[in-house]
């Protein structure tokens, strides 16, 4: 089946230019898929947006790092209210969720037999960002990432899994990748990529964004830059009497404009879904601490994760230090690496070539000595 480039941007070399590097062509593509990336603004920068065929596209330049440094201040803040409340604060945090991988182990037919790949030396952990479905009450995964702290090189790493993304779920066969968390939640979905991308991911943090209009409304509202087609639609579906310009949106508007599907593209949506979140740390930098107190009594059940108490006060300890690492990021499926398709009963997907996604992502996570085929013998 012939793979696909549909609107990559140019690609750039994320790992470096020392000896091993010089005159070697990047294999990490750090652009996005452009038909999950037309907007019709750019919600981040001034400049005008890029041409294509008469068409304006927007390339996100930043969008990953905002969104990991927005959930990193979150966590922060969660790590601070530890050292501040201790045991009572770290009781705040929904652990509900029942985490047992072992019954999805499986190896998929399209995915390599390697072993799955780990390092003591590499923390990584998958953020969910989880919204309601059609029905109001079964939750599905909007946003996955993979944050990996490497405190061997000092360097963050953030792997953004495309949610159209085709691949085996146990129990489901094939299906789109954000249907893993409907069926089995963040367990499902953490065991699902390891099973097809062979590497570690056994904790997560997850937030559904619905739960941030009461936080955003203790907060007072946020002030929110908006164009004519994104005011209509919150007028239109929301009651509301916005104009374009800045706006004050509480919290219910605000997480509607988060959640706007009509206007744009999922990749708008998800833009808007970070820079809500950045201007909620923004916002929350600036409160009193004991209002901030109080917040955090309301939004850490809102959490849910599996990270124990220790490994939070573990990531407190980090923090300082892990905020000034440099940050690296790619997607899955890569450049040249997938091919889109249309499945009958799941509509538009993007059908991964799995060896070469796995060979990229192990690269890419694990250093460059993970780039020859004999470093993938099995770890296990």
């Amino acid at each position: 089946m012939k793979k696909q480039n549909r609107g990559y941007g140019p690609q750039r070399n994320d790992m470096g230019s020392g000896p091993r590097n010089a005159g070697r062509r990047a294999d990490y593509d750090t652009g996005e898929i452009d038909r999950y990336h037309y907007v019709d603004r750019d919600i981040y920068s001034s400049s005008p947006p890029a041409r294509r065929g008469g068409k304006r596209y927007v390339r996100k330049k930043s969008g990953l790092k905002k969104f990991f440094v927005s959930l990193l201040c979150l966590l922060l803040v969660v790590c601070a209210g530890v050292f501040l409340y201790g045991k009572y604060m770290l009781s705040r945090l929904n652990r509900s969720e029942a985490i047992n991988t072992s019954k999805y182990i499986e190896q998929p037919s399209a995915a390599p037999t390697w072993g799955v790949l780990s390092d003591s030396q590499i923390t990584n952990i998958l953020l969910i960002g989880t919204d309601k479905g059609d029905d109001g009450n079964s939750s599905r995964s909007d946003t996955t990432m993979l944050v990996s702290i490497d405190n061997k090189t000092k360097t963050l790493r953030m792997v953004s899994f495309l949610r159209d993304l085709y691949v085996e779920i146990p129990t489901m066969k094939k299906q789109k990748l954000n249907a893993a968390y409907s069926k089995g939640g963040a367990a499902l979905t953490m065991q699902t990529l390891e099973n097809n991308f062979r590497v570690n991911i056994d904790k997560f943090i997850s937030v559904d964004f619905e739960n941030f209009a009461s936080i955003i409304d203790k907060m007072g509202g946020l002030d929110i830059q908006m164009d004519k087609k994104l005011c209509d639609a919150e007028n239109r579906n929301m009651g509301s009497h916005l104009k374009p310009g800045v706006n004050h949106l509480d919290g219910r508007l605000a997480v509607y404009y988060a959640r706007i599907r009509e206007t744009d593209s999922d990749f708008g949506r998800t833009g808007r879904q970070r820079e809500v979140m950045e201007l909620m740390v923004k916002k929350m930098k600036g409160m009193d601490p004991i209002k901030i107190n109080s917040m955090m009594n309301e939004f850490l059940p809102l959490v849910k994760t599996n990270l124990t108490d220790s490994e939070l006060v573990y990531l407190a300890t980090l923090a300082g230090s892990v905020t000034d690492y440099p940050m690296k990021t790619m997607h899955i499926p890569n450049l040249n690496t997938y091919t889109e398709r249309s499945i009958k009963g799941i509509g538009a997907v993007l059908d991964p070539d799995l060896p070469q996604n796995c060979k990229l992502l192990r690269a890419f996570l694990y250093g460059d000595s993970s780039e020859t085929e004999d470093s993938f013998a099995p770890t296990d």
